[in-house]
């Protein structure tokens, strides 16, 4: 079967899926996809992508109805504090009958004993140490680090250069910023975003921000998620 892809969205962060693509680091379960092509960008925000590129793009419902046919796998191309967005718009992809891919640099590590989802990204130097988990469609950052027996929930971003300690448990759609660094057995619960830099010594409660050295509660997080499109 051809991989015909679908990449939902048009901004930066899809150019660095178009790249992986080219490279051949894309997988589908543990499967390897060698002739991985590109035939649709879709994204319902932009006018169009914010890079030069002969793919074909659609960002109005009527022409994505049209044409989401053309691919039979996708991408989502969501990064930021957007993980809750990411979760729920790879969902209404798969009720299309599309199948999700995994991108998976081939500098990252994830041992054999841990367990990863689907959609999932993983960056360049990104290592996933033994005996944890990771949920679907989560994105690990370049040089993010997963110790032992982690459990990240799905549609986490974990941003370059976290460091999560051993026996951290991360809920769903939860951010953790660049360089951020949680220690043993936190439990961060769902949506909580962790600010960049942030060293986080107790336990972060559902829809908390928090940031600093040590990291302090700042306000509540709101995830506003628009599905309209699917509609």
């Amino acid at each position: 079967m051809k991989c015909k892809i679908l990449i939902w969205g048009a901004s930066s962060k899809t150019l660095i899926a178009l790249n992986m693509i080219k490279n051949q680091q894309i997988y589908y379960n543990d499967k390897k996809i060698k002739n991985g092509k590109v035939v649709l960008l879709a994204d319902p925000i932009l006018k169009k992508p914010n890079f030069e590129t002969n793919i074909f793009f659609v960002n109005k419902k009527n022409d994505f109805i049209k044409y989401i046919n053309k691919a039979n796998f996708f991408i989502t191309g969501i990064g930021g504090a957007h993980g809750k967005a990411r979760y729920l718009i790879s969902q209404e992809l798969i009720k299309k009958k599309l199948l999700p891919l995994n991108l998976i640099h081939n500098t990252s590590y994830v041992d054999k004993t841990s367990v990863i989802g689907l959609g999932i990204q993983i960056m360049p130097n990104a290592v996933v140490h033994c005996n944890s988990e990771v949920g679907d469609f989560t994105i690990l950052n370049t040089s993010s680090t997963i110790d032992h027996e982690c459990v990240i929930g799905k549609g986490v971003h974990i941003m370059g250069g976290a460091s999560i300690a051993g026996r951290v448990t991360i809920g769903n759609y939860v951010t953790i910023g660049t360089n951020a660094t949680i220690l043993p057995e936190i439990k961060i619960s769902d949506g909580a975003f962790i600010g960049a830099g942030a060293v986080v010594t107790k336990n972060v409660k559902k829809n908390e921000i928090v940031a600093g050295n040590p990291a302090k509660y700042l306000k509540q997080n709101k995830h506003i998620v628009n599905l309209s499109y699917f509609r």
